[in-house]
């Protein structure tokens, strides 16, 4: 059975699909996968389930940056719901997510974690396993609202990426936050250094001041 095509040696998937909650949402928690695996493949596509008009400028903003450091079109789709309803909504964002899969040709799928203590991010994996089989690659991502997440999966970051990153989430204004407790504070960018000293302690031959974490489920 034939993988994909091949370019330079190496497979060439066909689409990954970054499904995540909110519009900020990627450039905290997966940037670091997007730019080590961005050459594996043909599409690469970002779908958001809410949207809220605070956040839309700057996510079109770092959509144009995160262009231009990729060197690849980004293809985007808001399904358009307002945050924290993703639950009550949970049939309608899994038919409009579902709706954007080509499922004659091989993806890999890129969503948060169950174990997450934001219901909008649970609601996404929920959605997200039905395509569990379907899928070459299902991996989640952390968020500072992960409880008890067990990486497997870590992504190095030069200290030129964690700055492009650190660049993109500062450019949202979290003083505006809309949450419950009117706070934003776990997305001060010491959060975003956590999944380094969780580096730090599993890899002490290595010497890893930047990265992401992920979990692999399944990995073809």
């Amino acid at each position: 059975m034939t993988l994909g095509t091949t370019c330079g040696g190496s497979i060439m998937r066909n689409n990954l699909f970054i499904f995540t909650a909110h519009l900020d949402d990627l450039e905290f928690s997966c940037l670091g996968y997007l730019l080590k695996h961005k050459d594996d493949y043909n599409s690469i596509n970002v779908v958001i389930a809410s949207t809220w008009d605070g956040k839309v400028p700057v996510w079109q903003k770092n959509l144009k940056l995160l262009e231009e450091k990729t060197g690849k079109e980004i293809n985007y789709f808001n399904l358009g719901f307002e945050q924290r309803t993703i639950p009550s909504n949970f049939d309608k964002v899994k038919d409009s997510f579902y709706k954007l899969v080509n499922f004659e040709e091989r993806f890999d799928i890129l969503t948060h974690d169950k174990n997450d203590a934001h219901t909008d991010h649970r609601s996404l994996y929920e959605i997200s396993f039905g395509l569990y089989k379907y899928s070459d690659r299902f991996i989640t991502i952390y968020s500072p609202e992960a409880v008890d997440f067990i990486p497997n999966y870590y992504v190095d970051m030069t200290e030129k990426d964690d700055l492009f990153k650190k660049s993109l989430i500062s450019n949202y204004d979290f003083g505006k936050e809309q949450t419950y407790t009117k706070k934003g504070s776990y997305f001060e960018l010491d959060y975003q250094d956590i999944p380094s000293i969780y580096a730090k302690a599993n890899f002490h031959n290595a010497k890893i001041s930047h990265c992401e974490m992920y979990k692999i489920y399944k990995w073809i």
